[in-house]
């Protein structure tokens, strides 16, 4: 059928009414070019070509050359099925790129980042972002006609309006691999087109989802549960929740190696939640609420004030664009109870840590939780904690000036540390030889440059200091000092605060362009390093590096490598001060993928023979 037969008028027939659109649907677009008729002749516009075969193997070059085309393309005037038929086109190539990309990398280590994971990762967001936009410009061409055109191109614009939001979707998703946010734009679109699309289309019918992240999520050995996979048809609705929830669980906070359990719980879960129109009432216990203009993830307190002026001003621009204004009355926020995902999180939590503290080492499950379960507990700890809102206990003072950190990364290299603090300045001098390299990765993010000019970038530049930690930044590279969520750090302002360090834990990352930001979480600011023996180890004479600590509200623990864990109501005995003091492993503090922090309560104290 010829494009312009869908701009001519149609009888409106029983049964065929469109729901009224009231709610416009601006969307972030480049504005399209404006070519004459000698420069369309000259540059004329060509199909994507079928030589795209032949880059099956490169899939990195492949989604180079679909980025080129695309960004092209986006820039053009189209008719509108010509334009689905090349963008539809182009995903079909790019979806097994991504997909084998995805696979290759998402276990992967995030800082430093390999090249090839970083080529790989920039290229495949550019694609979903530029097919995104492609798909865009035709679901807003279609949704602004009249209601005879409208019903013409009805299931044209529901697959665009499933696609955008399946390609937002993808794109957090690989983002979130890279520690990036998904940008504001990205979010007021995937807001905007589920609250107009909702007004006049079934947002509950399922089709196919694309296969780009359809890779088997991480489960146990036999385990044949598909609830731990992602869906293979969805829906609107399905998709809009999944973004929200995923940009809930703020997944900065996360390893990058096992994000994708955050996908597996969510799956869980997914068919039971729902997004419900907001009644303007008061938000109850766990839920969250999204607006239809909204920039960000979803809140836990209403923001009715903010939203009436995006509205106001999401109506002026729709005027400004088709010469009409609506005041009707209409939805603009949803509300998702949080309740089911927050039950299947804490049982899973249980099970785990069960696991995790049992005190028979002969136990079979001990070993799983020794490996796999570890992280997933790990994982699933850190999405309850998001389940919750957050507010700011300390101030924050912003860094003015480029204020260098000095910073010890890991348990042994910290506990080295803390050993040298407590030697004679004779016995110093002696020991600083040997831990030269040491010391001068300190206070440098990376002792080599990627060239000349960012030779005094590779150092730890203060941002942001509170009582709670401190926000650091650095010119990243691929020399750049290995670092990953939960690992122990310790740090000082300056080399003489390095006698007395701040003990904390990498708790966030951030990649802004070139520069990657570290959140820093303090643990204690009173430490010392000392052995612990257990009555196991005792037999064998045998002791436990470990580090005594001050915690903020007055109790003391002790920080232990990972592999070196205690369950609850282990005695033990630490050497402070010349005598070994009897302690009992109170609970588990602070658990994270290097360490953990046992608090302890107090046992008898002998001198140390």
């Amino acid at each position: 059928m010829p494009e312009w037969l869908d701009w001519l008028p149609v009888a409106r027939k029983k049964g065929r009414e469109i729901a009224p659109r009231i709610l416009p649907m601006p969307l972030e677009l480049p504005a399209l070019r404006t070519r004459s008729r000698l420069s369309h002749q000259k540059d004329k516009l060509l199909p994507p070509p079928e030589s795209w075969r032949e880059l099956g193997e490169h899939p990195i070059e492949l989604l180079r050359e679909i980025d080129r085309y695309l960004k092209r393309i986006n820039g053009e005037h189209l008719a509108p099925r010509r334009r689905l038929r090349w963008v539809i086109f182009c995903l079909q190539y790019a979806c097994p790129a991504i997909r084998k990309i995805y696979s290759e990398h998402h276990k992967g280590d995030a800082v430093p980042e390999a090249h090839d994971r970083r080529e790989g990762l920039m290229v495949a967001i550019h694609v979903c972002s530029q097919l995104s936009l492609g798909f865009k410009h035709i679901l807003r061409r279609d949704y602004q006609l009249s209601d005879a055109r409208y019903s013409r191109v009805r299931g044209r614009v529901r697959e665009c309006a499933q696609l955008v939001l399946e390609l937002i979707r993808m794109e957090q998703r690989l983002r979130a691999l890279r520690y990036q946010k998904l940008p504001a734009t990205a979010w007021l679109d995937c807001n905007r087109i589920f609250f107009a699309i909702r007004q006049c289309e079934d947002v509950y019918v399922q089709h196919k989802a694309l296969s780009c992240l359809q890779v088997p999520l991480e489960r146990k050995d036999g385990d044949t549960d598909l609830s731990r996979r992602m869906p293979q048809n969805i829906s609107i609705h399905q998709l809009f929740i999944l973004i929200q929830l995923f940009g809930l669980m703020d997944t900065n906070t996360v390893s990058s190696q096992k994000m994708h359990i955050v996908d597996a719980q969510l799956a869980k879960v997914l068919p039971k939640l729902k997004a419900v129109t907001d009644t303007g009432t008061a938000l109850g216990m766990g839920q969250v609420i999204v607006y239809g203009n909204q920039d960000r993830p979803p809140y836990f307190e209403r923001q009715d004030e903010k939203a009436e002026a995006s509205l106001a001003r999401q109506r002026l621009l729709a005027a400004e664009e088709q010469g009409t204004s609506s005041e009707q009355q209409v939805p603009v926020a949803v509300r998702i109870d949080l309740i089911l995902l927050e039950e299947s999180l804490r049982l899973e939590h249980e099970q785990l840590y069960r696991l995790f503290d049992s005190n028979n080492a002969d136990d079979r499950s001990r070993m799983v939780a020794d490996s796999q379960d570890l992280t997933r507990l790990l994982t699933v700890d850190a999405m309850c904690d998001k389940l919750r809102m957050k507010r700011r206990q300390h101030p924050r003072r912003y860094s003015l000036g480029k204020k260098i950190l000095y910073v010890y990364t890991g348990f042994m290299s910290v506990y080295q540390l803390l050993m040298e603090a407590e030697v004679e300045d004779d016995e110093r001098a002696l020991l600083s030889d040997e831990h030269q390299l040491r010391d001068a990765l300190a206070e440098r993010s990376a002792l080599i440059a990627t060239d000349r000019d960012s030779s005094s970038a590779g150092q730890w530049f203060v941002m942001d200091i509170s009582a709670g930690g401190v926000h650091i930044k650095t010119h990243e590279s691929q020399f750049t000092t290995a670092l990953f969520i939960g690992q122990l750090v310790a740090f000082g302002y300056t080399r003489d605060e390095l006698r007395s360090p701040t003990v904390a834990y990498v708790s966030r990352f951030l990649r802004n362009g070139p520069d990657i930001e570290v959140t820093l979480r303090t643990l204690s600011t009173r430490v010392e390093a000392t052995a612990v023996q257990s009555d196991f180890l005792s037999q064998s004479d045998m002791a436990l590096p470990a580090i005594w600590a001050r915690l903020a509200d007055g109790r003391e623990g002790v920080i232990l490598h990972q592999s070196h864990r205690l369950s609850s109501a282990t005695p033990v005995s630490l050497e402070q001060g010349g005598k070994r003091v009897s302690w009992t492993i109170q609970s588990t503090g602070t658990l994270q993928r290097e360490f953990v922090l046992h608090v302890l309560q107090k046992g008898d104290t002998d001198t140390v023979k």
